[in-house]
């Protein structure tokens, strides 16, 4: 998460992103009751973006808005945006996002996320919203998932640790504890406590395939791809420029 004032601190191709995310954002969100809000230095720079607009910023504080993580609720917070992280039973209007790579492909939108560890709860909203945006800078577009070599964050229930680490890697997956993350000694936790294993299917199994392999094994409470769940993905370029692409949502709460 970017510190101080993240819109003005971000790279060029961050802040337009921000930017056409905003315009993309204005008209649902001046009516929109229920927000969520995601996770990482993109989605910093989104909120900073969204509270410098007088009337946009009117608009947040108005609604209720609830944060993927612990470290967006402080963000919010620390900007005057009373937030909460229990996702409502009737769903969210809004939802925006970041991602680690995102790939628009025939219409739809492969994301790998969750270098924030926030990857289930995030899961969790863009499912439950009915409008999820996600945004990036250019250098996080490829033309296929896996292209930028960003391992796929698994979410494990650590009981269940060991057993789903040498499944992985007897399909040929790599798969790594992330360590060292800087606040604690041993492996990564997320806030639902789970351990952050880092996993590298390119070229051994296809997203879609490997998607739905790890929904099936005991013990995964979550992975970062995210494939139909998005409804707009938001580009940023260095030159200031910026692109919307159209996604093709798969997955959503049928209630809402």
């Amino acid at each position: 998460m970017i510190s101080g004032d993240a819109f003005l601190t971000a790279s060029p191709a961050k802040r337009a992103a921000a930017e056409r995310a905003v315009e993309l954002l204005r008209p649902r969100l001046l009516e929109a009751e229920r927000v969520g809000v995601g996770t990482g230095s993109t989605v910093a720079a989104v909120v900073e973006a969204l509270l410098r607009d007088p009337e946009l910023s009117r608009a947040l504080r108005g609604a209720r808005v609830y944060a993927s993580s612990l470290s967006t609720l402080l963000l919010l917070r620390s900007h005057g945006v009373e937030a909460y992280t229990q996702v409502p039973g009737r769903g969210l209007d809004l939802y925006f996002d970041g991602a680690d790579e995102a790939a628009p492909v025939g219409g739809e939108c492969m994301l790998v996320k969750g270098r924030g560890a926030a990857m289930l709860r995030e899961k969790i909203m863009a499912y439950n919203s009915r409008y999820t945006v996600i945004v990036v800078d250019e250098s996080k577009l490829s033309s296929r998932l896996g292209e930028l070599g960003k391992p796929v964050p698994v979410e494990v229930l650590e009981p269940a640790l060991q057993p789903v680490i040498e499944e992985l890697r007897a399909r040929g997956v790599r798969a790594e504890p992330r360590l060292g993350c800087g606040c604690r000694d041993g492996p990564a936790l997320t806030d639902n406590c789970g351990v952050v294993v880092d996993t590298w299917p390119w070229g051994v199994i296809e997203p879609m395939e490997y998607s739905s392999l790890l929904d099936r094994i005991p013990g995964v409470m979550g992975h970062g791809l995210f494939i139909g769940y998005a409804d707009a993905l938001v580009v940023g370029r260095g030159d200031g420029g910026s692109e919307v692409y159209e996604c093709r949502r798969r997955w959503r709460n049928p209630t809402l």
